[in-house]
């Protein structure tokens, strides 16, 4: 065991720095859209048939994802964190699976590279924390081709039902490994009509009982493959002449630096691939070859992932989305580790893959402060928001009801929401007087505040936005009808309040302008030596005697200036403000701006009289 272990320690530190890279920050941003489907579809409440009807309407995927999940919920408790975590060992098990097909397809330095350069790939590490099911798909269509080499070299029985067992759990992954599927046949049949006279009918044989274990299990789940087929409109865009090339630029981060190093590989692979000499067109030859028999396997894959989908997109549905082709994804990295491989130079060699790793660990780190940098729809923060705010237990509308409910509406938590689109909304107030009540509009996924233009002009007549904050990619209001009482007195439980008090506040008010019985402000403020990611502002008129006080409507604003300011040493993107508050009904007397900053995470909170007054 021991000796194993000092064989393997470049393959165990590979898999040590894989499981931490996915597992530090898992739950540092919300679930998105997507992964709010995987959520409600297999909620432990459902039975097994109640998951297997959400993912029919719901889905275009085969259901064991969601079974798994299913069950891990049920046994380890109903958290994103479980989902995602879930993903990650799916994604360091997928590292050691490209190790094993490295080393089966030409040797173990080609696995170990493969495996080095796919645990700091940004594109991997981003679907190995996402509860989505790609990192499944890329798991099993590795084992399927380890187990389709290990065929194609001693074609046995047991060979050939292992590769169909890993390649019917491919597809129960994904549909899309169908294609993948597909580029198996092509192979298999290669190697049929290649093969020697008296070995054909075996081969054959055990190809078609392969293939009969694929086709047992792929049963099951035909009838949602047959439902998806019959789909004529889907809501991915059509291709573009690009397409392919800004995905293949995704799975490298974007990185200009990535891409010229990989362009220079594979121009060197095709070099020395050009040098290789003349091998017979047989079975043995070819199997004996690690050149050719890797050549043949990876474009194979490589050309009918890319091809099939394409010709589809462009006579039937479009399909053509980089999380799908994450499959590609051991093919490409295979091929760069052959490549580098082909150096003589040990000294280049490893130098190249250095210099692979340290880009790559730069690009996820440094430039795009992976951990860092909020990318994901903040579902989850604008709810507790919404939650903290919400006293009186008012309706929240949205038109996204179904996503919403997950963080609103569940066993531990329960409100009103109502699915409906903020102008419909207006329109039956518009309507029907007796409805304008107070209520709160949340939406998110590309879903920004826009509403009709006499809509807007009821909202500003009708209603006064008391609570307001725009996230990423996410936002709510609180409309509260005019003539509602909106004077507070809950600040902060300090007794004699000072200039400053609880944690110290930086903040900036760049407009502070008081004019027909309007107050305009924009500036930024933010808790000392803190992110402020998850920073509520809060905005109060405070009268000299401190009896008096209005809370202000309060629209967050992105100040990236902020963040850069600081040198980016925290991220205080969320530190806007920007306010327009009208205050007839404001006593006479003097009034002081007043900030409040409360941390949701951490708790700490601060309250500071800014020195900026008003006259009333």
């Amino acid at each position: 065991m021991i000796i194993k272990l000092k064989e393997n320690y470049v393959l165990i530190a590979i898999i040590v720095f894989a499981t931490i890279l996915r597992l530090y920050h898992i739950d540092f941003q919300s679930i998105w859209l997507d992964e709010i489907h995987t959520m409600n579809e297999a909620n432990p409440n459902l039975s097994f048939s109640e998951v297997y009807t959400s993912i029919l309407s719901g889905e275009q995927m085969p259901p064991l994802y969601f079974y798994i999940l299913h069950y891990l919920f049920i046994i380890f408790g109903y958290t994103t964190i479980i989902a995602r975590v879930f993903s990650a060992i799916l994604g360091v098990i997928s590292l050691y699976a490209i190790f094993l097909l490295g080393k089966e397809l030409v040797n173990k330095k080609i696995g170990l590279i493969a495996s080095l350069l796919l645990c700091f790939n940004s594109f991997h590490l981003y679907f190995s924390q996402e509860a989505r099911p790609y990192m499944m798909l890329l798991l099993f269509s590795i084992l399927s081709f380890y187990g389709l080499i290990k065929y194609l070299k001693i074609p046995t029985r047991k060979n050939a039902l292992i590769y169909g067992v890993f390649s019917a759990l491919m597809i129960h992954s994904h549909f899309f490994g169908l294609f993948t599927l597909v580029s198996q046949i092509l192979i298999i049949f290669f190697f049929l009509v290649i093969s020697e006279k008296q070995n054909k009918k075996s081969f054959l044989i055990n190809s078609l009982l392969a293939g009969l274990v694929i086709i047992v299990l792929f049963a099951p789940i035909f009838p949602i493959f047959l439902n998806i087929t019959k789909i004529k409109e889907f809501w991915i865009p059509a291709p573009t002449p690009d397409s392919y090339t800004l995905i293949f630029k995704e799975f490298f981060g974007n990185s200009e630096i990535l891409l010229t190093l990989l362009s220079l590989i594979i121009i060197f692979y095709l070099i020395k691939l050009s040098k290789e000499k003349d091998t017979p067109i047989n079975y043995k030859s070819i199997i004996n070859n690690d050149t050719i028999l890797s050549f043949i396997i990876l474009i194979t894959w490589i050309i009918v992932v890319v091809l099939i989908p394409l010709i589809r997109s462009y006579i039937s549905v479009p399909m053509i989305i980089s999380r799908y082709f994450i499959t590609l994804l051991p093919a490409i990295f295979l091929l760069i580790a052959i490549s580098i491989n082909q150096f003589n130079n040990r000294i280049f060699k490893y130098g190249i893959v250095c210099i692979f790793v340290i880009f790559s660990i730069t690009d996820i780190v440094i430039v795009k402060r992976y951990y860092k940098v909020i990318t994901k729809s903040q579902f989850r923060e604008v709810t507790k928001y919404i939650i903290d705010n919400n006293i009186k237990k008012e309706p929240i509308v949205t038109g996204l009801g179904w996503y919403f409910s997950y963080f609103l509406n569940n066993n531990q938590i329960k409100n009103t929401v109502i699915n409906i689109p903020l102008n419909d909304y207006i329109d039956k107030m518009r309507q029907d007087s007796t409805k304008i009540k107070p209520f709160w509009y949340t939406d998110a996924h590309n879903n920004p505040y826009n509403v009709k233009e006499e809509n807007q002009k009821f909202i500003e007549e009708k209603f006064k936005i008391l609570e307001n904050i725009n996230l990423f990619d996410s936002w709510t209001k609180h409309f509260v009808p005019i003539g509602t009482d909106t004077f507070k007195s809950t600040i902060m439980e300090i007794k004699d309040y000072q200039t400053t008090n609880g944690n110290k506040i930086n903040y900036g008010v760049d407009n502070f302008i008081y004019s027909n019985k309007i107050i305009s402000l924009y500036g930024w403020a933010t808790l000392e030596e803190q992110d402020a990611i998850y920073s509520n502002i809060d905005l109060f008129l405070l009268s000299e005697d401190m009896k008096t006080i209005l809370k202000l409507n309060n629209g967050s604003a992105i100040r990236n200036d902020v963040t850069k300011s600081y040198h980016d040493k925290y991220n205080l993107d969320n530190s806007g403000f920007n306010s327009k508050t009208s205050i007839d009904n404001l006593p006479k007397g003097k009034f002081q701006l007043g900030i409040k900053i409360t941390n949701r995470t951490t708790k700490n909170e601060g309250f500071i009289l800014t020195g900026r007054f008003i006259e009333n």
